[in-house]
């Protein structure tokens, strides 16, 4: 399957407009954003486990990283993890996942990963964490995630308070994804280009995709009622 497979076109989708269909395990059903690839496919993915389902035990050989989007996520490595959390499995862990009577709904990337030496396990409770850092605006967060030098990959998050805007979201190297978590965040182009992607309001549920060849190129950004961002940069352009 190739689905939003060119990593060189931008793209902006609202997930939420996507219908979910099964997966081959039961209970667990998929809203599929990008994928290069079948059953075993590099790909980007919203997943809904049901209530008390499980996932069989089974290796990421290009790695997996998540954010919990809702309810309660739980595997044999590391526990349990409530909304928010980012979780990173790297290449070559292995895991039995399940749900509880909450269920859960999950961002999932798969096999993008190429670094066997980074740390095999990262978990973060985005939540509860001491290490959100405001910037110079007062009206903006952020916490850092995950950073590889040898990749160039950078994942954090970001709040912003209602009514924040600034004129200087620039593009990072190496392309760049976003993930509104709850909600809403507006950009506008600054660079006088006009096409689809120039002006988008975006709320919970949106994924934008910006490819490495946009490195640069720079936004105004604005929140009219606060919102809160999942982002990387510089994984789009690393071989796998």
């Amino acid at each position: 399957m190739q689905l939003r497979s060119d990593l060189s076109i931008p793209h902006i989708v609202d997930s939420n407009l996507i219908p979910f269909v099964d997966s081959p395990t039961q209970g667990v059903q998929r809203r599929m954003l990008d994928r290069t690839g079948d059953e075993v496919a590099r790909a980007t993915t919203i997943v809904k486990y049901s209530p008390f389902a499980r996932f069989p035990r089974h290796t990421h050989g290009g790695g997996e990283e998540f954010v919990i989007l809702d309810g309660v996520f739980s595997d044999d490595l590391s526990g349990d993890h409530g909304r928010f959390s980012y979780c990173r499995h790297g290449i070559g862990t292995e895991h039995e996942p399940w749900t509880g009577e909450q269920g859960a709904l999950l961002l999932v990337k798969l096999r993008q990963m190429n670094d066997r030496t980074e740390t095999p396990i990262t978990i973060i409770d985005t939540e509860i964490s001491k290490d959100w850092k405001k910037d110079s605006n007062d009206k903006r967060q952020h916490l850092d995630l995950f950073s590889n030098k040898n990749t160039g990959e950078c994942v954090w998050m970001e709040k912003w308070n209602a009514d924040y805007e600034s004129n200087d979201w620039i593009v990072g190297q190496g392309g760049e994804e976003i993930f509104v978590l709850q909600g809403d965040m507006n950009f506008e182009s600054l660079d006088g280009t006009n096409d689809e992607n120039n002006k988008n309001n975006c709320t919970e549920g949106f994924w934008i995709r910006r490819p490495i060849e946009w490195a640069g190129r720079k936004f105004k950004v604005h929140s009219k009622n606060g919102c809160q961002l999942f982002i990387k940069t510089g994984h789009l352009a690393m071989k796998l």
